[in-house]
């Protein structure tokens, strides 16, 4: 029996998932309190450490630690550095990218039917014969891909690496002013990597067509925040649908607050999502994570591994 310390506060739904799926493998451990004190006392009899509070004094007091599991895709947050330096395996959970490319559709389908937008003369559009770009082909640009297909649009993908099996009908490139340029919707899934971050900006927002709609569900800060603000405020392009944001918009657990830089909840042309696109009824998003440790236990081996080179 392997022991499981959890580094999250779950909800009584997401521990009664992992409860289920796994006690039968794992003896888990949910702290009373989510101090990195606390947890670094919990640390030393951990064989797996599973969610994102990762420190050094956690790490330091980890004697038996195998692997470290995160609920979630992106792991930008963790000492990536310090995982490679300690040799330490990491995995990730990509449960989530049916339903965060579901929700993809949905903000995209309302900028195109002007539903952010309240003014009589700006007509609903069709997605048929219009070019949608996609930042992004993993699990979640792929899934959107799919999403899209039926509606007749035709799909731009901007991916850094070269593919090696390329999907039918999606054009890829990694040419990222090629496909801003073209593009009438453009939905960033991308990860938060150093090569990512800030990739959308003042210069970016210039190759853009003033008709253009933008949609993220990736990360915050894959676009800069001052460069989205001036963009939308100056109807440099048409609207934005915005449902991952930035570190001075989560105040809460429950709650999100608006930025205290750039007044955007006054903008008429953006959707201010609350980080909604991976929340689902039933706790779907931890599949990954039950399906991996399980999987481990029984047999050693793990998917999912995350590089922590490239941080994904």
């Amino acid at each position: 029996m392997l022991t499981l310390l959890s580094l999250h506060k779950f909800n009584d739904t997401d521990k009664e998932k992992l409860v289920n799926g796994l006690q039968d493998l794992y003896t888990i451990i949910f702290p009373d309190e989510y101090t990195e004190d606390h947890l670094a006392s919990l640390a030393g009899s951990a064989d797996v450490l599973l969610g994102m509070k990762v420190t050094e004094k956690v790490l330091d007091n980890c004697i038996n630690l195998k692997l470290i599991q995160t609920p979630s895709a992106g792991v930008e947050k963790l000492p990536l550095s310090v995982l490679k330096r300690k040799d330490i395996l990491l995995c990730n959970s990509h449960s989530n990218s049916h339903y965060v490319a579901e929700y993809a559709v949905t903000l995209l389908l309302a900028l195109t039917k002007k539903m952010v937008v309240q003014r009589q003369e700006r007509l609903p559009e069709t997605l048929k014969g219009k070019v949608v770009g996609i930042l992004g082909y993993g699990k979640i640009g792929k899934k959107l891909s799919e999403f899209l297909g039926p509606f007749g649009c035709r799909l731009m993908v901007f991916r850094r690496q070269e593919m090696g099996q390329k999907d039918p009908g999606i054009y890829v490139t990694n040419n990222l002013k090629e496909v801003l340029s073209q593009a009438d919707y453009i939905v960033v899934t991308l990860p938060l990597t150093s090569e990512t971050r800030g990739l959308i900006g003042k210069k970016e927002f210039a190759f853009m067509k003033k008709s253009a709609g933008l949609i993220n569900v990736g990360r915050g800060p894959v676009i800069d925040q001052e460069a989205l603000y001036t963009a939308l405020k100056n109807k440099q392009i048409q609207a934005a649908a915005i449902d991952v944001w930035y570190d001075d918009f989560l105040k809460g657990a429950n709650s999100v607050q608006f930025s205290t830089r750039f007044p955007f909840e006054k903008l008429d042309n953006i959707i201010l999502s609350p980080y909604r696109a991976a929340v689902v009824e039933g706790a779907p998003h931890l599949d990954d994570v039950i399906k991996n440790l399980r999987l481990f236990a029984a047999t050693g081996k793990i998917t999912n591994v995350v590089d922590l080179e490239q941080g994904y």
